[in-house]
């Protein structure tokens, strides 16, 4: 289990405090008819999520009437959602409904279908240093090890894929794409030191323009992946290794935090201007 120091809880308050800043200055006052959502299992009133912005900073409000929504949205963070027991509606749009698993081993599964390559190796063959790492959401507990390992030792919660070279000097690089419906919203670059490599510590990020960062056939591939896994809102981490040159999708997030940790406040509400834009365009107009 990982140990949460003093620093980890600072980073945590400030980020909050700045989220808040977010929502205050996002914040909506046009005194037109607001869009009633429903959200199931819970709402998202946490400020780190961009749902909240979202809620902020447009003409929209919660509601808890099925009969009175206009648009619903599946906000469930676990790993596996299971929406069963919900009255789905087929006559006003939905977000989410049909994205119900984003485990590590699906994320993969439905990235080698269509990229053509997998980041999934057998840790019990000779497969070098390997990254061992949960399958559920939100761990941050990846981890290196050498392979082959003896069967005794496989961890069936765990997965095993490929260790991917992204790092640049002492950071680790990694891409993070936000997509609404059918559309890449806007793209990060993240700077992480290397020895935080498989942990949520960001030390700086920024706004970086999609075609700056993705060809065109891999543009087309990851819009493929997002429609393929059904992901109508949220967010992908996708690493580019240095020496193949390939880029790998390797997490899926539908209840996305954002912007990211350590981005300069200018860059932060101008990415909230741009999803909160490309959000009402495609599910509110």
């Amino acid at each position: 289990m990982s140990t949460i120091t003093a620093s980890d809880i600072f980073s945590l308050l400030r980020r909050g405090f700045r989220d808040i800043y977010f929502l205050v200055s996002g914040f909506d006052y046009h005194h037109k008819e607001k869009k009633k959502i429903i959200c199931y299992p819970r709402r998202p009133f946490n400020p780190l999520y961009m749902m909240s912005k979202i809620r902020w900073g447009l003409p929209v409000k919660f509601t808890s009437s099925p009969q009175e929504a206009d648009l619903e949205i599946y906000f469930d963070d676990h790993t596996n959602s299971h929406f069963s027991k919900i009255p789905f509606s087929k006559n006003r749009k939905s977000i989410n409904k049909n994205c119900n698993n984003i485990s590590k081993s699906y994320v993969d599964d439905v990235f080698t279908k269509v990229f053509g390559y997998s980041l999934t190796v057998n840790p019990l063959e000779n497969n070098g240093l390997i990254l061992e790492k949960s399958e559920e959401n939100a761990k941050h507990d990846g981890k290196i090890i050498q392979s082959p390992i003896l069967s005794d030792f496989l961890d069936k919660s765990k997965v095993y894929q490929k260790v991917i070279n992204n790092i640049y000097n002492d950071f680790a690089i990694d891409y993070r794409v936000v997509w609404i419906k059918d559309d890449i919203a806007l793209t990060y670059v993240k700077y992480a030191l290397k020895i935080n490599r498989f942990k949520s510590k960001t030390v700086y990020s920024k706004v970086v323009p999609v075609k700056k960062l993705f060809s065109n056939q891999e543009i087309n591939l990851i819009k493929k992946f997002c429609k393929n896994f059904k992901l109508d809102f949220g967010e992908l981490d996708i690493l580019r290794d240095r020496h193949t040159k390939k880029i790998y999708i390797v997490d899926v997030n539908k209840t996305a935090w954002g912007p990211p940790d350590k981005i300069v406040l200018k860059d932060g509400k101008k990415a909230i201007q741009l999803i909160n834009k490309k959000f009402q365009e495609s599910y509110l107009n």
